[in-house]
């Protein structure tokens, strides 16, 4: 049985997020911390970074969702959901936008509490 899927070339470049990783690695963070990606039965990506005790401890976003319904579930097969809380970057999307889950975290760093580091 074959399934036909739409897959869109991407290129992620993961060099800012493991920068941004090996700084936060002090020997205590990343024994309870870090960062993690899933995938979901939607399907999908789910990617999840801890703020607390970073650089980026208690800032906030403005929450992006684009193809979901109110409540945060996709309902197109083109979907993101993005937010910050309780110190974690909770990036969640269809199969093909995981580059693009990427990108919002890095932008979202790069532009919070002044430092960009």
């Amino acid at each position: 049985m074959s399934k036909e899927t739409s897959t869109v070339a991407t290129a992620i470049d993961l060099a800012a997020i493991i920068d941004w990783y090996v700084t936060q690695c002090d020997e205590s963070w990343e024994h309870q911390y870090g960062i993690k990606l899933e995938t979901l039965d939607n399907p999908g990506w789910l990617l999840i970074v801890d703020l607390i005790h970073t650089d980026l401890q208690g800032c906030s976003m403005p929450e992006l969702c684009e193809g979901c319904s109110p409540d945060a579930n996709p309902v197109s097969p083109r979907w993101i959901h993005c937010s910050v809380q309780e110190n974690q970057f909770r990036g969640a999307c269809d199969p093909n936008q995981v580059a693009r889950l990427f990108r919002v975290f890095d932008d979202f760093r790069s532009s919070q509490c002044g430092t960009g580091a």
